[in-house]
């Protein structure tokens, strides 16, 4: 379940921030819970954890930027989404890490959009930590994908090209493609499994990757290479 907490001073700002992100959520694919805060010291003395804070920058007493400083002190790592009317305060929203910043009136368009944006950055965080373990020499070895640039075929032997070096082990190509994701790896030739993250630019028989590496890409595989990889970078839009 994902926690949302909404923290705003004005009643009506408050209750129009909820169901608006009530109204654009209900639709998606997930569990969350709101809950509303009628100032910065309740959402502080707050025991429980939310993966997204809704804050509001002009309040009384303590501001958002000072609630955020709190969080941030006592290593909290919600993603802060500022709201205001102010856009003076934007550069401050940088120094506490502040996920997004909204100006008002925020739409259901708009909230719809940075939760979107919100949870894309949890799948990435999660990504991270993504691995396959493969064996050599009889020992175990983990391998994050991350850091996992293409995997090579010669003859029997899997080389594993990584931001780390190579890796090299006895194995099939075809056992590879059962371990990783399909919408972040592409099986670009018959020899080659490349990373869609380090693509850098391809045309009808090469891609480059981002550490200027070129790999093949079978012109019988260009088409669905292209849509793979469109699909890919929609991924990590906005």
């Amino acid at each position: 379940m994902f926690k949302i907490a909404v923290c705003d001073d004005e009643i009506l700002q408050r209750l129009d921030i909820i169901n608006k992100l009530k109204s654009a959520l209900e639709n998606m694919d997930f569990v969350f819970e709101v809950e509303e805060f009628t100032s910065g010291e309740e959402l502080l003395s707050c025991k429980s954890y939310f993966d997204i804070i809704f804050l509001d920058v002009k309040m009384h007493k303590l501001s958002g930027i000072d609630v955020a400083k709190k969080l941030r002190e006592n290593k909290n790592n919600s993603k802060i989404i500022f709201i205001t009317s102010f856009k003076e305060y934007v550069f401050q929203a940088f120094d506490v890490s502040a996920f997004h910043y909204l100006m008002k009136p925020v739409s259901k368009e708009k909230i719809l959009k940075v939760t979107n944006k919100v949870l894309r950055s949890f799948n990435k965080e999660k990504n991270d930590d993504l691995y396959i373990v493969i064996t050599k020499s009889r020992r175990a070895i983990k391998v994050l994908l991350n850091s996992i640039y293409f995997f090579e075929m010669q003859n029997r032997i899997v080389i594993i090209h990584t931001t780390n070096g190579s890796i090299e082990y006895y194995d099939k190509i075809s056992n590879i493609e059962e371990k990783i994701p399909s919408s972040d790896f592409f099986r670009c030739h018959r020899s080659y499994i490349v990373n869609l993250k380090y693509v850098m630019k391809f045309d009808k028989s090469t891609i480059t990757l981002d550490n200027n590496e070129k790999i093949l890409l079978s012109q019988s595989r260009y088409d669905d290479f292209s849509k793979a990889f469109l699909i890919y970078l929609k991924k990590g839009q906005v």
